[in-house]
């Protein structure tokens, strides 16, 4: 279905840069309901099953990415590591997923952890995947939000700072590898724009995508003009995503990401309900879409060609 008769101002391809499968049957729902919203390829972040079991089903659909637990990597021997990341390509992987925050402090509590994504121990992985130019899709922090509630306690979470600044130190070590940083950079936050166009334009290898919707609509749409030139200004750096988990046959969660983004980017609508709870606000009087209405030629940027120049689909 096109975005001209959905009643949105963009009615090109889109591809969905950050979406995950944990399900075979949700994820047939969860495409069906992205092409209704224009979604003809995407990023699939894959947990368990191979590319194999969706290449035939989806062909030229499907861009594969997979979850590389640092856990598990991290005591591999070089040679055995690189064989690891070799491996991916023969299975179809072309992209590296990454997932560093606070929550594996309480996820893993019996295991020793690498929560630090600039940890010396991990620059023989992200090495080979410097050598061997595979983006990486990595997510370094989350909201202002969780920090101020579930992270309260720095002394066992650390700051979000920090863990961005530790993310910009590999930034720097690795400046040949491309990563494109899940939520916005982390930064959507009207207070941390600064900070993530001075990471934009200090470090060429950085890009951001949009997931999630919750996180977006609330933060950009605080301060919708700052967000609006911000993203005008960096639109070659910015990838639509929704952080879509194919988990669930309840076809609302799927629209309320692809309407509430589509909204949120494309039109100048003010203070419309999102369409699904926000738990860091259900108790502060909800949080509300304000649209940027970004221009045609940073939406085309946005839904599609950044991708297709940085995935090469």
């Amino acid at each position: 279905m096109s975005g001209e008769k959905l009643g949105y101002n963009y009615d090109g391809p889109i591809f969905d840069a950050h979406s995950h499968a944990a399900d075979e049957t949700a994820l047939k729902l969860m495409m069906e309901v992205a092409a209704q919203y224009g979604v003809e390829k995407r990023l699939l972040i894959l947990h368990s099953a191979k590319p194999a079991a969706f290449e035939e089903k989806y062909s030229g659909r499907l861009v594969f990415a997979r979850f590389l637990m640092i856990s598990n990597l991290r005591s591999l021997e070089p040679d055995k590591l690189k064989a690891e990341i070799d491996s991916m390509a023969v299975d179809g992987y072309s992209v590296a997923k990454m997932h560093f925050a606070p929550l594996w402090i309480d996820r893993l509590a019996e295991q020793p952890l690498l929560t630090s994504v600039n940890d010396e121990r991990l620059d023989t992985l992200f090495g080979v995947l410097e050598e061997r130019q595979i983006p990486v899709l990595i997510h370094v922090a989350d909201p202002d939000t969780y920090y101020a509630t579930r992270y309260a306690d720095m002394g066992r979470y650390g700051t979000k700072d920090k863990h961005i600044g530790e993310f910009e130190e590999r930034l720097s070590r690795n400046s040949r590898l491309h990563f494109q940083v899940a939520h916005f950079g982390a930064q959507p936050e009207p207070e941390r724009l600064a900070n993530l166009g001075r990471m934009f334009d200090r470090y060429s290898n950085l890009s951001v995508d949009t997931g999630s919707a919750r996180w977006m609509v609330r933060e950009l749409g605080r301060s919708p003009i700052r967000a609006r030139e911000f993203i005008i200004k960096y639109s070659g750096r910015v990838l639509f995503g929704t952080d879509c988990v194919a988990r669930t046959l309840e076809r609302g969660y799927y629209e309320g990401r692809y309407s509430s983004e589509r909204l949120l980017w494309e039109t100048n609508v003010s203070g419309v309900p999102l369409p699904f709870a926000d738990t860091d606000t259900e108790n502060s009087g909800g949080t509300f879409i304000n649209g940027l209405s970004l221009p045609k030629k940073v939406l085309g940027k946005l839904y599609w060609e950044n991708a297709q120049a940085l995935y090469g689909f």
